[in-house]
């Protein structure tokens, strides 16, 4: 991972010469000089090291070039897009590694923001997230919305209503979803799973749900499911999720979490009895 950008940045920020940041970081000057001409590759061990003193410091270096790419591809008319990986990518990027049981089924799946795709590697090992610019512009773009169309997608895709494969509602679904480069769709954590699950078993009616599911919300995903897709999506960065950066998010999801568990409750007593159960819908 070349970071010479990221040590020059965090130099000037904090005033830093060369040997004063070396013995904060309790590594020799000339570790320092070669990884700014970027002449040897820094060590796991060291990436950790020198993004939690920048985070300790106060420098948010991964939301300051996010804010900086953001810019650049809205100035040419691009929407940047993050994947948390918990293995490292092998690029070019296919669709052969992607496991059929996702939200779409087969796919490359990328969150909007770069906090939004750190979350999903805050309880594993992995450290990295990838940033890339993608133009949808002459892709065929499919977009749902927290919706019983949308819980319905999730649930045939994720294997829990193959019984209703042949129901002309769902049918529908998978022909949509058939013609897509690209789907836009809300993100699903496990809460919402279990939310989906509650409809799907019928302890639940549709209207239930998507209201309870909505108090969740956590942003889009996107969703490359072609070929064509992936030829329209560009690397541009790698970034480096430390130990620190990684706690605060973790900590601040479980709070969310905590919060729109109260909104699950309110939206699944307020709506109670009303829409239809999913075999009154589909059967």
């Amino acid at each position: 991972m070349r970071i010479e950008k990221d040590i020059k940045v965090v130099r000037e920020l904090l005033n830093l010469e060369q040997k004063e940041l070396a013995e904060l970081l309790g590594v020799s000057i000339d570790s320092i000089v070669r990884w700014e001409q970027n002449l040897v590759q820094i060590d796991e061990k060291n990436l950790e090291v020198f993004f939690n003193f920048a985070y300790n410091k106060g420098i948010k270096i991964n939301k300051i070039y996010e804010q900086l790419l953001y810019e650049d591809c809205e100035n040419n008319d691009l929407k940047l897009l993050f994947h948390g990986a918990k293995s490292v990518i092998k690029f070019p990027v296919d669709l052969k590694h992607s496991k059929e049981n996702n939200d779409f089924g087969i796919g490359f799946y990328l969150g909007e923001n770069f906090e939004q795709a750190s979350t999903y590697i805050t309880n594993t090992i992995s450290n990295y997230v990838y940033a890339f610019s993608i133009d949808i512009k002459n892709l065929n773009v499919i977009k749902f919305n927290v919706d019983t169309e949308w819980m319905l997608a999730v649930a045939y895709y994720r294997g829990w209503i193959t019984k209703y494969k042949k129901n002309e509602i769902v049918k529908k679904i998978i022909e949509k979803v058939a013609k897509a480069d690209i789907i836009i769709a809300p993100i699903a954590d496990n809460r919402m799973f279990d939310l989906i699950s509650d409809f799907v078993d019928g302890s639940i009616t549709n209207e239930q749900c998507e209201h309870a599911l909505s108090a969740t919300n956590l942003g889009n995903q996107y969703v490359i499911k072609t070929t064509n897709g992936l030829n329209n999506l560009n690397f541009i960065k790698l970034f480096y999720l430390s130990s620190k950066e990684k706690e605060e998010y973790k900590n601040k999801r479980l709070e969310n979490n905590i919060i729109n568990l109260d909104k699950v409750k309110v939206a699944r007593i307020e709506y109670r009895g009303k829409g239809l159960y999913i075999d009154e819908m589909l059967t």
